[in-house]
């Protein structure tokens, strides 16, 4: 039994062993393929807007609980809080780890953290063997994405080491029964789904595990809902705004409010023309334009699924698989009905994670055929996924880095002037759309808040600027609107330029 074997010396050296192979399949997977040490990793050169929101929310959570100004976009704000469209729960989360892995790039330690320690849930409990690990790390160093994310500042790893952990307790509890298993699975489900609200689909897994008992299932209900509420209140209250309506909640209105045909009319369009996106980005990959996530996600969940058909027709065992093809379809249709088309692509690479985890777990001997579509599946990731040069990484930049120096010592002088507590006196605001170079906004000292604003925003005199700091680009239209207003110049450098509320 698992239980009894977890106070053995062999289970422990056996764990050690794992945790540290996996650790190590990751850093030499991003030092061969990306020629850049991990350590090397220089976030303020990279390109990716969002990295720099989730690190200073990070590095606020750490150092100060909240952030002290507002995260948002076009001078928005949370209703309650300072947090940005992915918050509080994810970095409240993140700070667990967090409060130990400080640093400019504490948030890639984090994410090789969760990561590793889902793989050592999921490898543990189920007593995955050494090659099938193996067959699990080559398949997703083939597929690419997946991997390059832990080694970014966004929280996709999270997820990837959530549906591996829900995977292995949910494992225990079908095979021992024990509390402690059932207890952990539904607090995994319950952040999940605090964190990201699609992720309340994860429960599927404890309800079906508690079929038929009447307690059991009562009790995951109970959780479900409760953890489902949660998140909405948190991104009714406590989410800002984003540049548009990220989330698309018709056809809960119409429901709502009984028009049950207006509300299948309505899911019926939107899912054709999501669908219809969904192709042309598949067509594109097919060419060698980049992208591919969505070519990748199908051609794994119609691999899972042919598996799981064989699987049934010869009385072999499919119950994950049957699991993971539930979730991640029901996903799937919930990003095309309630996401951008182009923003929820990259949320399909926890679906992979989890697809590939079944696939493993009931596969223990694979048969050749289905290694030869595995194999098929892997090259059309490194095929997809890396077109056109596929994703870099960012090295370190020293003429950036002089840069970056100076604007936070000019930040952090002009702070300790100001005595406010105003949540807008504690902000700086980026002019997106200008030239202004995205990877200064990481010399704002931890627990500024950082406002996101377009430039055709920016530009609508209309628009009142809260922010007491504005980053914007030499010579811009938006700094011919500061200068008109009054504002002072804080900073000026080759990568941006900073004004200053007078």
């Amino acid at each position: 039994m698992f239980w009894r074997s977890t106070h053995s010396k062999a289970f422990w050296l056996g764990t050690l062993g794992c945790g540290a192979a996996a650790l190590a399949f990751l850093l030499l997977y991003e030092w061969i393929v990306y020629k850049v040490p991990v350590t090397d990793i220089y976030l303020p050169a990279s390109s990716w807007s969002d990295e720099v929101v989730y690190s200073k929310q990070l590095s606020a959570v750490v150092q100060y609980g909240a952030p002290q100004g507002y995260f948002g976009f076009n001078e928005s704000h949370a209703e309650i809080g300072t947090f940005a469209a992915w918050g509080p729960a994810l970095f409240w989360i993140y700070a667990l780890p967090g409060f130990f892995l400080r640093g400019e790039n504490a948030f890639i330690w984090c994410n090789l953290f969760f990561v590793v320690a889902g793989w050592l849930v999921f490898a543990r409990a189920v007593r995955l063997s050494v090659p099938r690990q193996a067959l699990f790390a080559v398949v997703l160093a083939c597929l690419n994405a997946p991997l390059r994310y832990i080694f970014s500042a966004m929280q996709e790893p999270f997820h990837y080491a959530v549906v591996l952990a829900v995977t292995g307790m949910a494992f225990l509890v079908r095979k021992s029964g024990r509390r402690p298993a059932w207890a952990v699975l539904c607090i995994l489900c319950a952040a999940a789904t605090l964190v990201r609200p699609y992720n309340a689909v994860l429960w599927l897994y404890p309800l079906v595990l508690a079929w038929p008992r009447r307690r059991s299932l009562a009790a995951c209900l109970v959780g479900a809902a409760v953890s489902t509420a949660g998140t909405l209140v948190l991104m009714s209250r406590f989410y800002a705004p984003y540049f548009f309506t990220n989330v698309d909640t018709e056809p809960l209105r119409l429901l709502a409010h009984l028009q049950v045909l207006s509300a299948a009319k309505y899911v019926f369009y939107k899912l054709s023309g999501a669908l219809g996106q969904v192709w042309q980005e598949i067509a594109g990959a097919v060419s060698g334009q980049g992208g591919g996530y969505y070519l990748v996600f199908l051609l794994l969940l119609a691999v899972t699924l042919g598996c799981l058909i064989r699987d049934a027709r010869h009385k072999r065992a499919f119950f994950w698989k049957g699991c993971a093809v539930a979730v991640a379809v029901v996903i799937f249709a919930a990003l095309m009905l309630m996401y951008r088309t182009a923003e929820a692509s990259r949320h399909t690479l926890v679906l992979d994670v989890l697809l590939l985890a079944s696939l493993v777990l009931e596969s223990p001997r694979p048969a050749a055929g289905t290694t030869a579509v595995i194999a098929a599946l892997a090259a059309s990731g490194v095929l997809a996924l890396t077109a056109n040069g596929g994703f870099g990484m960012p090295s370190y930049r020293e003429d950036i880095a002089a840069e970056v120096e100076a604007l936070q010592t000019a930040l952090i002088q002009s702070q300790q002037a100001v005595d406010s507590t105003d949540p807008w006196d504690h902000t700086i605001a980026y002019s997106f759309g200008d030239n202004a170079h995205v990877g200064m906004l990481y010399a704002a000292p931890d627990g500024m808040g950082l406002q996101f604003d377009e430039a055709t925003y920016l530009l609508d005199t209309g628009h009142t600027i809260h922010a007491r700091y504005m980053m914007t680009g030499a010579g811009s239209a938006v700094e011919q609107r500061l200068l008109a207003e009054g504002w002072t110049l804080l900073y000026q450098g080759t990568y941006c330029t900073v004004y200053e509320r007078s």
